[in-house]
């Protein structure tokens, strides 16, 4: 039976990345993205979010109150402030925000654009985060969410648009977060750009570490301490 618990775990952390449980700004917390985003709010005082993707509208009841909260999704039953696409967003608005959260559409060059579009509405000193950017197979970066009427677990193509920042936005700062499917987190500031490939599913698996720039959850705390 232990044997068989610690191979489930094993088999999760692979899937799902780290799931443990650490001291965050906020207290002890089970890591996920939604804990990553707390922390930031609370360690820089933030005081205004907007989140790209709602689909689960209770996950913004669990944010540190900030002065400020928006959302972007065209599905009317998100419930989302703005209903409609993030580029037809951000093509009319022009708020300013101090973290964005990037979860829409899973395709590169939507989540390309989203980090292009985010970067022109962030706060000096912000902080973008984005998910599903660490895709364990080859199966969760398919292209299409439905199979055969089904929905499985999808990250779609969404690491290709942070890689192609990766490979050509050498003044940015970039990192991958090794929990809840790959959180990506990117600021204003300076990073050695990837000079491989930053498309398809076999140069993200050849070269994962590197070109997404991995970082632990416990590497992420101590490059933002409490």
């Amino acid at each position: 039976m232990l044997k068989y618990l610690a191979d489930k775990l094993l088999k999760s952390q692979r899937i799902h990345g780290d799931t443990g449980i650490y001291k965050f700004a906020q207290g002890w917390r089970r890591v996920n993205r939604i804990v990553l985003v707390n922390h930031l709010i609370k360690i820089h005082s933030y005081k205004s979010y907007l989140e790209i993707g709602v689909r689960k509208k209770e996950r913004m009841n669990n944010l540190i109150e900030t002065k400020r909260v928006s959302s972007v999704d065209p599905d009317p039953m998100a419930n989302a402030e703005y209903c409609m696409t993030s580029d037809d967003y951000f093509s009319n608005h022009d708020e300013k925000f101090d973290i964005i959260f990037i979860d829409g559409l899973h395709e590169g060059q939507q989540v390309k654009r989203d980090i292009e579009n985010s970067l022109n509405v962030l706060n000096k000193n912000g902080h973008i985060l984005l998910h599903d950017i660490n895709p364990p197979t080859a199966f969760h970066a398919r292209e299409n969410y439905e199979v055969n009427g089904k929905y499985p677990s999808w990250n779609g193509t969404s690491w290709e648009g942070y890689a192609w920042h990766r490979k050509n936005s050498p003044n940015l700062s970039m990192r991958v977060i090794d929990t809840d499917w790959g959180v990506g987190i990117i600021k204003v500031g300076k990073q050695k750009i990837w000079l491989g490939d930053v498309s398809g599913y076999e140069a993200l698996e050849t070269n994962r570490e590197e070109l997404l720039n991995l970082i632990s959850v416990q590497q992420f705390l101590k490059e933002y301490p409490a």
